[in-house]
Protein backbone atom coordinates (compact mmCIF):
# COMPACT_ATOMS: atom_id res chain seq x y z
CA UNK A 1 0.00 0.00 0.00
CA UNK A 2 1.49 3.35 -0.93
CA UNK A 3 1.57 6.12 1.56
CA UNK A 4 -0.52 8.12 -0.45
CA UNK A 5 -2.96 5.53 0.11
CA UNK A 6 -2.53 5.13 3.92
CA UNK A 7 -3.21 8.83 4.52
CA UNK A 8 -6.41 8.99 2.01
CA UNK A 9 -7.88 5.86 4.24
CA UNK A 10 -6.74 7.58 7.28
CA UNK A 11 -8.58 10.94 6.36
CA UNK A 12 -11.62 8.90 5.67
CA UNK A 13 -11.28 7.23 8.79
CA UNK A 14 -10.94 10.04 10.70
CA UNK A 15 -13.92 12.28 9.29
CA UNK A 16 -15.45 8.74 10.19
CA UNK A 17 -14.53 9.08 13.84
CA UNK A 18 -15.13 12.79 14.27
CA UNK A 19 -18.04 12.96 12.06
CA UNK A 20 -20.22 9.93 14.13
CA UNK A 21 -19.34 11.78 17.81
CA UNK A 22 -22.04 13.59 17.45
CA UNK A 23 -24.18 10.36 16.66
CA UNK A 24 -22.93 8.77 19.59
CA UNK A 25 -23.07 11.58 21.87
CA UNK A 26 -26.92 11.18 21.28
CA UNK A 27 -26.92 7.59 21.32
CA UNK A 28 -24.98 7.29 25.23
CA UNK A 29 -27.56 10.28 25.92
CA UNK A 30 -30.22 7.82 25.88
CA UNK A 31 -28.95 6.34 29.42
CA UNK A 32 -26.47 8.69 30.78
CA UNK A 33 -26.98 12.50 31.56
CA UNK A 34 -24.49 15.22 29.67
CA UNK A 35 -22.26 15.00 32.55
CA UNK A 36 -21.57 11.49 33.27
CA UNK A 37 -21.60 10.77 29.32
CA UNK A 38 -18.47 13.56 29.17
CA UNK A 39 -16.88 12.01 32.38
CA UNK A 40 -16.72 8.76 31.22
CA UNK A 41 -15.54 9.30 27.96
CA UNK A 42 -13.03 11.67 29.23
CA UNK A 43 -12.19 9.17 31.81
CA UNK A 44 -10.87 6.64 29.06
CA UNK A 45 -9.94 9.55 26.49
CA UNK A 46 -7.20 10.25 29.71
CA UNK A 47 -6.32 6.01 29.52
CA UNK A 48 -5.91 6.48 26.16
CA UNK A 49 -3.61 9.69 25.97
CA UNK A 50 -1.87 7.66 28.61
CA UNK A 51 -0.56 5.28 27.09
CA UNK A 52 0.32 6.74 24.14
CA UNK A 53 2.51 8.88 25.83
CA UNK A 54 4.24 5.58 27.94
CA UNK A 55 4.55 3.75 25.03
CA UNK A 56 6.58 7.17 23.68
CA UNK A 57 8.09 7.92 27.04
CA UNK A 58 7.45 11.71 26.17
CA UNK A 59 8.32 14.12 29.34
CA UNK A 60 5.49 15.60 30.78
CA UNK A 61 7.30 18.41 32.90
CA UNK A 62 5.95 21.54 32.67
CA UNK A 63 6.44 24.64 35.10
CA UNK A 64 3.85 25.71 37.70
CA UNK A 65 2.88 28.60 35.57
CA UNK A 66 2.02 26.25 32.78
CA UNK A 67 0.25 23.92 34.69
CA UNK A 68 -2.27 26.52 35.73
CA UNK A 69 -2.64 27.86 32.02
CA UNK A 70 -3.22 24.10 31.14
CA UNK A 71 -5.88 23.71 33.77
CA UNK A 72 -7.57 26.45 32.62
CA UNK A 73 -7.11 25.41 28.78
CA UNK A 74 -8.76 22.22 29.78
CA UNK A 75 -11.71 23.66 31.15
CA UNK A 76 -12.29 26.16 28.05
CA UNK A 77 -11.36 23.72 25.46
CA UNK A 78 -12.61 20.47 27.09
CA UNK A 79 -14.92 20.40 30.24
CA UNK A 80 -17.00 23.13 29.03
CA UNK A 81 -17.46 22.78 25.22
CA UNK A 82 -18.11 18.55 25.75
CA UNK A 83 -20.79 19.94 28.49
CA UNK A 84 -22.23 22.12 26.01
CA UNK A 85 -22.06 19.78 23.25
CA UNK A 86 -23.94 17.01 25.29
CA UNK A 87 -26.31 19.16 27.05
CA UNK A 88 -27.42 20.24 23.59
CA UNK A 89 -27.81 17.17 21.95
CA UNK A 90 -30.28 16.38 24.21
CA UNK A 91 -32.56 18.08 22.28
CA UNK A 92 -30.93 18.95 18.91
CA UNK A 93 -30.73 15.86 16.26
CA UNK A 94 -27.02 14.55 16.07
CA UNK A 95 -27.12 15.53 12.44
CA UNK A 96 -27.46 19.28 13.35
CA UNK A 97 -25.49 19.48 16.13
CA UNK A 98 -22.67 18.60 13.74
CA UNK A 99 -23.43 21.63 11.57
CA UNK A 100 -23.69 23.64 14.16
CA UNK A 101 -20.20 22.96 15.83
CA UNK A 102 -18.76 23.42 12.09
CA UNK A 103 -18.50 26.84 13.04
CA UNK A 104 -15.93 26.69 14.93
CA UNK A 105 -13.58 28.05 12.13
CA UNK A 106 -15.93 31.15 11.67
CA UNK A 107 -15.36 31.79 15.46
CA UNK A 108 -11.75 31.51 14.90
CA UNK A 109 -11.24 34.07 12.37
CA UNK A 110 -12.85 36.92 14.09
CA UNK A 111 -10.79 35.82 17.31
CA UNK A 112 -7.94 36.11 15.12
CA UNK A 113 -8.52 39.23 13.79
CA UNK A 114 -9.71 41.29 16.40
CA UNK A 115 -6.79 39.74 19.44
CA UNK A 116 -3.71 38.34 17.42
CA UNK A 117 -3.85 41.06 15.44
CA UNK A 118 -1.67 38.76 12.91
CA UNK A 119 -4.61 37.34 10.51
CA UNK A 120 -6.97 40.81 9.12
CA UNK A 121 -10.26 40.17 8.60
CA UNK A 122 -10.39 40.32 4.54
CA UNK A 123 -13.31 40.70 2.66
CA UNK A 124 -13.86 37.21 1.75
CA UNK A 125 -13.39 35.92 5.24
CA UNK A 126 -15.60 38.82 6.35
CA UNK A 127 -18.29 37.29 3.59
CA UNK A 128 -17.57 33.94 5.42
CA UNK A 129 -18.53 35.06 8.38
CA UNK A 130 -21.59 36.55 7.17
CA UNK A 131 -22.81 33.70 5.31
CA UNK A 132 -21.63 31.16 8.32
CA UNK A 133 -24.15 33.16 10.62
CA UNK A 134 -26.98 33.40 7.96
CA UNK A 135 -26.38 29.65 8.32
CA UNK A 136 -27.01 29.70 11.59
CA UNK A 137 -29.71 31.42 11.75
CA UNK A 138 -31.57 29.30 9.09
CA UNK A 139 -30.73 26.54 11.51
CA UNK A 140 -32.40 28.28 14.37
CA UNK A 141 -35.28 29.26 12.18
CA UNK A 142 -36.45 25.68 12.60
CA UNK A 143 -37.79 26.54 16.18
CA UNK A 144 -38.69 29.60 15.86
CA UNK A 145 -40.94 28.97 13.04
CA UNK A 146 -43.85 27.31 15.11
CA UNK A 147 -46.83 29.19 16.61
CA UNK A 148 -44.74 28.81 19.76
CA UNK A 149 -41.14 29.25 19.94
CA UNK A 150 -39.14 26.06 20.93
CA UNK A 151 -36.99 27.20 23.44
CA UNK A 152 -35.41 24.26 24.57
CA UNK A 153 -34.41 23.80 21.06
CA UNK A 154 -33.19 27.11 21.03
CA UNK A 155 -31.16 26.83 23.83
CA UNK A 156 -29.51 23.40 22.64
CA UNK A 157 -28.70 24.59 19.40
CA UNK A 158 -26.88 28.04 21.31
CA UNK A 159 -25.40 25.97 23.42
CA UNK A 160 -23.37 24.07 20.83
CA UNK A 161 -22.90 27.60 18.82
CA UNK A 162 -21.28 28.54 22.28
CA UNK A 163 -18.61 25.20 22.15
CA UNK A 164 -17.52 26.09 18.72
CA UNK A 165 -16.92 29.59 20.53
CA UNK A 166 -14.87 28.08 23.80
CA UNK A 167 -13.11 26.30 21.34
CA UNK A 168 -11.91 29.18 19.47
CA UNK A 169 -10.91 31.11 22.40
CA UNK A 170 -9.04 28.20 23.77
CA UNK A 171 -7.16 28.21 19.90
CA UNK A 172 -6.46 32.18 21.09
CA UNK A 173 -5.71 31.38 24.47
CA UNK A 174 -2.65 28.34 23.56
CA UNK A 175 -1.12 30.60 20.86
CA UNK A 176 -0.76 33.48 23.37
CA UNK A 177 0.12 31.68 26.69
CA UNK A 178 1.58 28.47 25.75
CA UNK A 179 4.08 28.62 22.76
CA UNK A 180 6.72 25.78 22.72
CA UNK A 181 4.84 23.39 25.46
CA UNK A 182 5.26 20.17 22.79
CA UNK A 183 1.59 18.99 21.72
CA UNK A 184 1.66 15.83 22.96
CA UNK A 185 1.96 17.81 26.26
CA UNK A 186 -0.64 19.96 26.20
CA UNK A 187 -3.03 17.56 25.01
CA UNK A 188 -2.07 14.95 28.35
CA UNK A 189 -2.43 17.48 30.81
CA UNK A 190 -5.59 18.80 29.17
CA UNK A 191 -6.89 15.78 29.12
CA UNK A 192 -6.17 14.69 32.67
CA UNK A 193 -7.37 17.95 34.11
CA UNK A 194 -10.63 18.10 32.35
CA UNK A 195 -11.26 14.24 33.44
CA UNK A 196 -10.54 14.84 37.11
CA UNK A 197 -12.89 18.49 36.84
CA UNK A 198 -15.84 16.49 34.93
CA UNK A 199 -15.61 12.95 36.99
CA UNK A 200 -15.49 14.85 40.63
CA UNK A 201 -18.82 16.84 39.07
CA UNK A 202 -20.43 13.64 37.61
CA UNK A 203 -19.38 11.98 41.36
CA UNK A 204 -20.89 14.76 43.10
CA UNK A 205 -24.05 15.64 41.42
CA UNK A 206 -24.73 12.72 38.90
CA UNK A 207 -22.73 9.50 39.47
CA UNK A 208 -23.43 6.82 36.70
CA UNK A 209 -25.70 3.35 37.41
CA UNK A 210 -22.34 1.74 35.44
CA UNK A 211 -24.42 -1.73 36.07
CA UNK A 212 -27.43 -0.91 34.30
CA UNK A 213 -25.90 0.26 30.79
CA UNK A 214 -26.82 -1.23 28.13
CA UNK A 215 -24.30 -2.78 25.28
CA UNK A 216 -25.43 0.28 23.02
CA UNK A 217 -24.41 3.10 25.50
CA UNK A 218 -21.16 1.12 26.80
CA UNK A 219 -20.22 0.68 22.82
CA UNK A 220 -20.85 4.44 22.24
CA UNK A 221 -19.34 6.05 25.14
CA UNK A 222 -15.92 3.50 24.29
CA UNK A 223 -16.09 4.62 20.84
CA UNK A 224 -16.10 8.36 22.24
CA UNK A 225 -13.58 7.54 24.33
CA UNK A 226 -11.19 5.27 22.76
CA UNK A 227 -11.75 6.46 18.98
CA UNK A 228 -12.54 9.62 19.67
CA UNK A 229 -9.77 10.84 21.76
CA UNK A 230 -7.54 7.88 20.85
CA UNK A 231 -6.96 6.79 17.45
CA UNK A 232 -8.42 9.97 15.99
CA UNK A 233 -5.40 11.89 17.84
CA UNK A 234 -2.81 9.96 16.04
CA UNK A 235 -4.87 9.77 12.57
CA UNK A 236 -4.75 13.67 13.20
CA UNK A 237 -0.87 14.06 13.12
CA UNK A 238 -0.60 11.78 10.42
CA UNK A 239 -2.75 13.43 7.86
CA UNK A 240 -0.99 16.60 9.59
CA UNK A 241 2.28 15.40 8.54
CA UNK A 242 1.53 14.02 5.14
CA UNK A 243 -0.62 16.83 4.20
CA UNK A 244 0.00 20.10 5.80
CA UNK A 245 -2.36 21.98 7.24
CA UNK A 246 -4.23 23.38 4.38
CA UNK A 247 -5.34 20.18 2.96
CA UNK A 248 -5.96 19.21 6.34
CA UNK A 249 -9.00 21.92 6.65
CA UNK A 250 -11.12 19.38 4.11
CA UNK A 251 -11.56 17.13 7.85
CA UNK A 252 -13.60 20.39 9.01
CA UNK A 253 -15.53 20.24 5.91
CA UNK A 254 -16.59 16.82 5.72
CA UNK A 255 -17.87 16.74 9.27
CA UNK A 256 -21.46 18.09 8.75
CA UNK A 257 -22.03 15.61 5.54
CA UNK A 258 -20.91 12.86 8.02
CA UNK A 259 -23.17 13.79 10.76
CA UNK A 260 -26.06 14.19 8.75
CA UNK A 261 -25.86 11.21 6.95
CA UNK A 262 -25.19 8.98 9.99
CA UNK A 263 -28.12 10.77 12.03
CA UNK A 264 -30.37 9.82 8.98
CA UNK A 265 -29.58 6.37 8.49
CA UNK A 266 -29.22 5.47 12.26
CA UNK A 267 -31.36 7.38 14.63
CA UNK A 268 -33.94 8.43 11.05
CA UNK A 269 -33.51 11.60 11.75
CA UNK A 270 -35.44 14.60 9.10
CA UNK A 271 -33.47 16.77 7.30
CA UNK A 272 -35.63 19.17 5.91
CA UNK A 273 -34.98 21.81 4.17
CA UNK A 274 -33.66 24.81 6.35
CA UNK A 275 -31.15 21.99 7.38
CA UNK A 276 -29.86 21.83 3.79
CA UNK A 277 -30.06 24.94 3.01
CA UNK A 278 -28.66 26.00 6.82
CA UNK A 279 -25.88 23.57 6.16
CA UNK A 280 -25.08 25.07 2.52
CA UNK A 281 -24.35 28.12 4.09
CA UNK A 282 -23.00 27.40 7.08
CA UNK A 283 -19.77 25.18 5.13
CA UNK A 284 -19.60 28.02 2.60
CA UNK A 285 -18.97 30.50 5.01
CA UNK A 286 -16.24 27.63 6.89
CA UNK A 287 -14.52 27.77 2.98
CA UNK A 288 -14.65 31.57 2.54
CA UNK A 289 -13.57 32.02 5.74
CA UNK A 290 -10.18 29.95 5.34
CA UNK A 291 -9.35 32.13 2.26
CA UNK A 292 -6.47 34.67 2.07
CA UNK A 293 -5.46 37.30 -0.39
CA UNK A 294 -8.54 35.72 -3.08
CA UNK A 295 -7.01 32.25 -3.08
CA UNK A 296 -6.96 28.97 -0.48
CA UNK A 297 -4.28 29.52 2.26
CA UNK A 298 -1.32 27.64 1.36
CA UNK A 299 -0.48 24.01 2.23
CA UNK A 300 2.53 24.18 4.48
CA UNK A 301 4.80 21.79 5.19
CA UNK A 302 6.84 22.46 8.70
CA UNK A 303 7.16 20.18 11.05
CA UNK A 304 4.68 19.89 13.88
CA UNK A 305 6.88 20.48 16.40
CA UNK A 306 7.67 24.15 14.81
CA UNK A 307 3.79 24.69 15.05
CA UNK A 308 1.50 25.54 17.67
CA UNK A 309 -1.71 23.92 18.45
CA UNK A 310 -4.85 23.64 20.59
CA UNK A 311 -7.74 22.07 20.85
CA UNK A 312 -10.25 19.45 22.47
CA UNK A 313 -10.30 16.48 20.33
CA UNK A 314 -6.95 17.31 19.37
CA UNK A 315 -4.26 18.73 21.56
CA UNK A 316 -0.96 21.60 20.71
CA UNK A 317 2.17 21.57 19.69
CA UNK A 318 5.65 22.96 20.29
CA UNK A 319 4.82 26.30 19.29
CA UNK A 320 1.52 28.18 19.47
CA UNK A 321 -0.72 27.15 16.47
CA UNK A 322 -1.17 29.41 13.69
CA UNK A 323 -5.21 30.79 12.85
CA UNK A 324 -5.09 28.58 9.65
CA UNK A 325 -3.91 25.72 11.69
CA UNK A 326 -6.52 26.28 14.29
CA UNK A 327 -9.62 26.85 12.12
CA UNK A 328 -9.01 22.96 10.63
CA UNK A 329 -10.25 21.40 13.38
CA UNK A 330 -12.87 19.98 13.89
CA UNK A 331 -14.59 20.04 17.56
CA UNK A 332 -17.30 18.08 19.54
CA UNK A 333 -14.69 15.25 19.58
CA UNK A 334 -11.81 15.70 21.58
CA UNK A 335 -8.52 18.41 21.43
CA UNK A 336 -8.33 19.52 17.53
CA UNK A 337 -5.46 19.22 16.43
CA UNK A 338 -5.04 22.54 16.23
CA UNK A 339 -4.69 22.51 19.18
CA UNK A 340 -3.04 20.04 19.47
CA UNK A 341 -5.27 20.96 19.40
CA UNK A 342 -12.00 16.03 19.31
CA UNK A 343 -15.27 15.01 19.25
CA UNK A 344 -17.31 15.85 20.68
CA UNK A 345 -18.12 15.41 18.28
Amino acid sequence: MTNSLRVWLAFALLCLIWGSSYLFIRVGLEQLTPLSLVALRLLIGVLIIGGIVAARRHPLRVTRRQLCLLVALATVNTSAPFLLIAWGEVTVPSGLASVLNSTLPIFSVLLAAVVLRDEPLTLPRAGGVVLGFAGVLVLLSRDLAHAGIVWSGVAGQGAIVLASLCYAIAAVFTRRTLRGVPSMTIATWVLIASAAQTVLLSFIFSPPAISSLTFRTVFAVLWLGVLGSGVAYILAFFILENWGASRYTFVAYMLPVVGLTLGAIFLHEVIDWRILAGSVLVVAGVVMSSIVRGRAEPATEEPLDARASATDHGVASAAAPRPQDMRSLAPATDLPPAEIGDGAT
